[in-house]
């Protein structure tokens, strides 16, 4: 008798459990009265530091041909150990992996080895020796590691060429096509006379082996796809040339599990021991960062509450999970009255900011509690099939409040409309450079007519990456850490994608929009115009570094320097690289009118978001009056206005009433924190933006008060900061800047 019947019995119990459950209140719903025994002892002062350790080696390691095999994720361990009948899952092959990482390790060996340990706490102490001796197993495993990377050449002596070829797709090199269906050629040859012959080898040695060729063929796979479609060279010699390289690789990881290895020869591997491998040179910038600098920052006590208030500690991710019984007007009414319980002026700033942060996130929910809103607001219909809800104004104006902006979306507009004006006056300045006079829309068809031919777009891109980190570092403008800027990775985005999103996005790497082969001929063009060299220069960076790329990077090095605030959502999220936008601009990173075309571009595109979005929610404007604004007021291709205002609106693209507007208004916030401080001389670029990276996300009204420190905090003290000034009449005749 199978089981079949009792599983759908089983399954409804759980559920049912679950339910139960998920239903009563945890503990962590609880709101205590006195919250002073919840205050965070201080923890090791080396733990950001040992963080920082782990997670730069580990993106480093990423760097190089390195992964695990296909057909699974086995578990990573020394090749070679365990169970004696099963393959190794995962095999070294990368010489210069092993180099890098062992200068890496040196550099931090030496650093780790000058911190004065009689400075430390107990704790810290312990976590210094900790370290120390992980460094020092880290480097005793890359000389093993060397030894298994030349055992793997004795049984696939074709491994380094094809290293060679995975590592320069990662370094974005630029790519010779018949040069590499000719290294591709000579390695289906080789594979060939091994496959005739093949070496002799103890059976250790050819599970490694095999290992091995199964990871560089998925490599090879990537390495593949990067190119194949994009690059019309590439795909002529290679579309017969890959698919051989493939079948043979497959072919001999086959012959050497299934054959070699079940020979079971007893030969001693071969070599014995192979030659070490030396450190690489030292990188262009430190890669280890200031140790005492991490070790001093200062600890955040309200930690531990403010992720109890937040629900950070429930299971629920970041923020508490919709719909829980418990977060209702008397929760949040408690924990005002708990927040009472402290000393507010013992408190550390940080401390005192997530004080604040919780009461006035406490009263704005009670507030959004005894909001009674239209459940459905009109909708101005049209025939453009893009679905999606309005929110209403007075939903807006709720919205608007949780985000700590103190503006009507009436307002915003008049700040959109103010923004635009003086975007109008740049764009002709622009226009007259390029000889268009003030026709800024024929400067604008001919900046997308400068679109790179095929195959050139990853060098494009790739060099505007690196041309904004140059440009940061010679300014002194931010800190970018070696290993961010040696780890900037690329994908290219495939057809369907580009559908939803037309223009490049970015994150952990940079996913390049580029038409390929399959597309049809409109589709084509319009996606070479819409990412041409002049508009991929104002947002290359948005994506990478100082934006998305690094917002990633910091975050998760820092993610213990203070208590996670939730609420900064788009307004961080994609102000902040909106802020470098205006900010680059401002100091002439664009030299030519065609770059400056370009960022005036988008930047219109900005002020048309919140114009179109707001304005939609309100029941004004219809979405195919969205798109037409885009075409005529910021000169977007149809086809990419149309897929800006689906992803505007269609539930599905899964974006707010105010994400769009929040790109601008974030940026102009940062902007307003910057006058404050930068142009105050309160504080010098790099201080003011590696603070705000050290911070993170939260609500930009929350953050300017933990970073300007001139602003006296006291707990009852109004939050709201109105960043653009008065909106009225009066104010808005004035320039805008």
């Amino acid at each position: 008798m199978t089981s079949s019947r009792r599983i759908p019995t089983l399954v409804s119990v759980l559920t049912l459990f679950v339910c139960a459950v998920t239903a009563l209140p945890r503990a962590q719903d609880a709101v205590p009265s006195d919250l002073r025994s919840l205050l965070a002892a201080p923890a090791s002062e080396m733990r950001m530091v040992s963080q920082r350790y782990l997670l730069d080696r580990a993106t480093l390691s990423g760097n190089y041909a390195h992964g695990t095999a296909r057909g699974g994720r086995g578990r990573r361990g020394r090749a070679g150990t365990g169970d004696q009948n099963a393959a190794p899952t995962f095999v070294p092959v990368s010489p210069a992996r092993l180099a890098r990482l062992k200068r890496f390790d040196a550099n931090w060996q030496t650093a780790v080895a000058r911190l004065d340990s009689a400075k430390l706490t107990p704790q810290a102490r312990t976590d210094l020796a900790t370290l120390a001796a992980s460094i020092a197993a880290n480097l005793a495993q890359l000389d093993a590691d060397a030894r298994t990377v030349a055992q793997v050449r004795v049984a696939a002596p074709f491994a380094p060429a094809i290293v060679r070829l995975i590592e320069a797709r990662i370094r974005i090199e630029d790519m010779n096509a018949q040069r590499a269906a000719a290294s591709l050629t000579e390695m289906t040859k080789e594979i060939a006379r091994l496959t005739s012959t093949p070496p002799r080898v103890n059976r250790e040695q050819a599970l490694l082996g095999a290992t091995a060729v199964d990871q560089l063929r998925a490599s090879m796979a990537e390495w593949f796809t990067f190119y194949n479609g994009y690059d019309p060279l590439f795909t002529w010699w290679m579309g017969v040339t890959y698919p051989k390289l493939d079948e043979a690789l497959k072919g001999y990881a086959t012959l050497l599990r299934d054959k070699v290895a079940a020979e079971n020869l007893s030969v001693p591997a071969a070599p014995a021991a192979g030659e070490p491998i030396a450190a690489a040179s030292q990188p262009p910038s430190p890669d280890v960062p200031d140790l005492n600098e991490i070790i001093a920052l200062p600890q955040d006590e309200m930690r531990d509450i403010t992720a109890r208030f937040t629900g950070a500690d429930t299971g629920g991710g970041r923020g508490m999970p919709a719909g829980r019984a418990t977060r209702d007007a008397a929760f949040y009414a408690s924990w005002l009255s708990a927040l009472k319980s402290l000393d507010f002026d013992k408190l550390s700033r940080n401390a005192q900011v997530d004080y604040l942060f919780i009461r006035r996130t406490a009263e704005t929910q009670i507030a959004r509690a005894n909001l009674k809103l239209d459940p459905s607001p009109p909708r101005k219909a049209d025939n453009s099939g893009i679905p999606g809800p309005a929110r209403g104004r007075e939903g807006l104006i709720q919205d608007l409040s949780e985000a700590m902006i103190p503006y009507t979306p009436e307002e915003l507009i008049a700040l959109a409309e103010r923004e635009f004006a003086w975007c109008d006056r740049e764009m002709l300045k622009a226009s007259r450079e390029m000889g268009f006079g003030a026709d800024w829309k024929k400067a604008v068809e001919k900046t997308k007519d400068a679109a790179v031919p095929p195959g050139d777009q990853p060098r494009m891109i790739r060099d505007l990456l690196f041309e904004a980190i140059d440009y940061l570092r010679a300014n002194k403008l931010i800190t970018v850490p070696q290993i961010a800027a040696e780890s900037l990775h690329m994908i290219m985005m495939t057809p369907a994608r580009q559908l939803v999103n037309p223009f490049f996005t970015g994150g952990s790497q940079i996913s390049v929009s580029y038409p390929t082969n399959t597309m049809d001929y409109d589709a084509r063009i319009q996606s070479m115009r819409g990412n041409n060299p002049g508009f991929s220069h104002a947002t290359a960076f948005h994506e990478m570094i100082p934006g998305h790329n690094l917002v990633g990077f910091m975050s998760a090095r820092f993610n213990d320097y203070r208590a996670n605030l939730t609420g900064g959502g788009p307004f961080f999220g994609e102000g902040w690289p909106l802020y470098w936008e205006l900010t680059l601009y401002d100091m002439g990173f664009n030299k030519t009118p065609e770059q400056r075309v370009g960022a005036l571009f988008w930047r219109m595109h900005r002020c048309a978001r919140i114009i179109f979005s707001l304005k939609f929610h309100m029941g004004q404007w219809s979405p195919q009056e969205a798109i037409d604004f885009l075409v005529d007021r910021v000169g977007h291709e149809r086809d990419n206005a149309t897929a800006e205002v689906r992803r505007s609106f269609d539930p599905a693209a899964g974006y707010g009433p105010l994400y769009q507007a929040a790109y601008l208004l974030g940026g102009l916030q940062l902007r307003g924190l910057r006058q404050e401080l930068v142009d105050k001389g309160v504080m010098t670029n790099a201080q003011f933006h590696d603070e705000i990276m050290r911070q993170g996300s939260m609500p930009i009204a929350v953050l300017r008060l933990a970073v300007n420190r001139r602003i006296p905090l006291s707990r009852d003290m109004p939050i709201d900061w109105k960043f653009y000034g008065d909106l009225n009449p009066q104010s808005l005749a004035a320039p805008a800047r």
